[in-house]
Formats: C-alpha cells, structure tokens, sequence
C-alpha cells in the first residue's frame, strides 16, 4: 500500500511539474519585483513574493492581484489535468521496475511464462513482466522496454514468447545491454538454438529436447 500511494505521488508529481515549474518561477519574478522595484531587503522580498508577508503599495496590490489569478489557474489546470487523465497502470509499472535490483524479466505471458510468474509470486522473488498485449504490460520489440523493466539490474532473463522473431529480438538487446544476466530462452524449432546461443543465450530450451529428455528414461525400463 505504502509502495503504491509512493507511485501514484511521483506519477502526480511527473504530470504536474510544468505547473510547479511556474509557481517557482511566479515566485522569483516577484522576489525581484520587490527587491528592485520595491526597494525591499532580500528577506522581506521573498516574504513578500510568497504571500507570508505584505507591504505597503500600489506593488503589492498589483502582484496580489495577478498572483491569485496565476496560482489559481495553475492549481485548477493541474487538479482539471488529473481528472481527465486516468491512472495508466503501464506508467506504474514502469517505475516500480525501475526501483528493482537483482530481479527476474519474463518476457510472453504464455502458458510457460504465467507458469514462471506464478512461481516467482510464490517463491517472493522480485519480478517483472513484459507482454505485447498492452494489457499485460507492453511489447518487448521496443526499444526502450527492455530499459523500461530494469534490464541493467537484472540477474535473471526468460524469454517464453512463442515468437522466434521476437526471442531473437529480445536475446540480442537484453545480452547488449547486460552481459552478466543469466539469459534463459524457450524455443520451439531447434534449428534456431544455436543462433539464440550466438546472441548471447546461456540456455536454450527447445520443446522437442524437453520432451526427449522426459520420454527417454522411460523408454529404458519398457
């Protein structure tokens, strides 16, 4: 709960930091105004130029005046803003990842990959998911949704995706930019093995090698 209201301030703080950036600059305008034009003292021109102090003068009228309508303004444009725009739990996403280290990236929320997040949910293990169904989480073909998931601090990557184009795609950029992660790919066609291992895959599990290996001893003892 604590972790979730923390995202949902810096997303609020991210979305309104044009509106903070001309408060500030509302503010220094004033300071000068009073330090110059007023002839006021540094302190009392900033006192003045806050709000928390006021003097006498056609000055302060004016800047009063302009300044309620300014802050005004802003503070409705930024409570109007977040109104209209709704939560986007990809954006939260994104930046509870970034805050993992030492973390598991599981590329296609197959059968294998739900299998896998499962686990690591049980098992406490930090994770995070990447999807081309923008519901789940997003498309790992982009280039910046590797980035996106903590690839620098990953210790672990699995690619479950049934797409080769994707499995390679995903190899190459996550071995690029991490070469100490432990890269485990699932391939169906064997013939691309070796090439996910020249990518910088350190295993490559094919569907027809499991099943060997699962039929096999059985065959012995028939």
């Amino acid at each position: 709960m604590k972790r979730h209201f923390s995202i949902r301030a810096k997303l609020f703080l991210r979305r309104a930091r044009w509106g903070f950036a001309v408060i500030a600059a509302w503010f220094l305008l004033g300071t000068l105004v009073f330090r110059y034009a007023g002839g006021l003292g540094l302190e009392d021109a900033i006192l003045n130029a806050v709000y928390l102090k006021k003097s006498a003068g056609e000055i302060w009228e004016l800047y009063s005046f302009w300044g309620q309508c300014v802050l005004f303004g802003i503070v409705i444009s930024i409570f109007f803003l977040q109104a209209l725009q709704r939560y986007n739990p990809q954006e939260g996403c994104r930046m509870l990842a970034g805050e993992l280290r030492n973390h598991v990236i599981v590329v296609g929320y197959t059968h294998l990959g739900a299998r896998i997040v499962e686990h690591l949910r049980e098992t406490g293990l930090p994770y995070v998911l990447v999807d081309r169904d923008p519901g789940v989480v997003d498309n790992a073909k982009q280039d910046s949704t590797l980035l996106d998931a903590g690839i620098l601090h990953a210790r672990t990557v699995v690619v479950a995706t049934n797409n080769v184009e994707t499995a390679l795609l995903v190899t190459k950029k996550a071995r690029e930019k991490n070469p100490q992660a432990h890269i485990i790919v699932r391939c169906y066609m064997d013939d691309f093995a070796e090439i996910l291992e020249t990518l910088g895959a350190n295993e490559v599990i094919s569907s027809s090698k499991s099943a060997f290996e699962g039929i096999a001893p059985r065959l012995a003892g028939k």
